[in-house]
């Protein structure tokens, strides 16, 4: 029987982690759906959802199980089955990169029940004073009962409060 699998690592960046990993999803049988792979700093991580057999799984998870080293860490899962969600909802955050700026952010997004789909961030240099600029941008789903306008009160004190600009796009 056909399943989706969710494959997850984390290591040293290097030439080929990705072809080894393909390689392995190939000769267990598996076919590679959708991933979300990114070098981070001098790490590699991501993750990859793939179709396998009952049988392939087993293999594959012996095999990866074998292909793990101090440096790369993989872990095979089987995918929870859910409703697709289309985000509804983008953030986008810029200001002062500083401590708890991504948990003041995600505890009032989950507060309101909404889901996280896509996350990125990043920091870099501010193009007059070269000060740290954090910059995120997230992909939601917002449930049906949520009023922006709470959203965004509810944002205006972290704004305030982290001198932060959030722009709120609603769709």
């Amino acid at each position: 029987m056909q399943q989706q699998y969710v494959i997850t690592f984390a290591g040293a960046d290097r030439t080929g982690l990705v072809e080894t990993l393909a390689d392995l999803v190939k000769v267990h049988g598996g076919d590679w759906q959708r991933s979300e792979l990114a070098r981070l700093d001098g790490a590699f991580a991501g993750a990859i959802l793939v179709h396998l057999s009952t049988e392939g799984f087993t293999t594959l998870k012996c095999a990866i199980k074998d292909t793990g080293t101090a440096d790369l860490v993989v872990q095979i899962t089987p995918s929870v089955s859910q409703p697709q969600l289309e985000p509804n909802l983008h953030l986008s955050l810029t200001g002062p990169n500083r401590p708890g700026i991504v948990y003041e952010i995600t505890h009032e997004l989950a507060e309101l029940e909404v889901n996280i789909l896509h996350f990125t961030s990043r920091v870099e240099s501010a193009a007059w004073s070269g000060e740290p600029l954090f910059i995120a941008h997230i992909e939601a789903y917002a449930p049906a009962h949520l009023e922006v306008d709470a959203l965004r009160e509810r944002l205006d004190v972290i704004e305030d409060k982290m001198t932060l600009e959030i722009d709120i796009e609603s769709r």
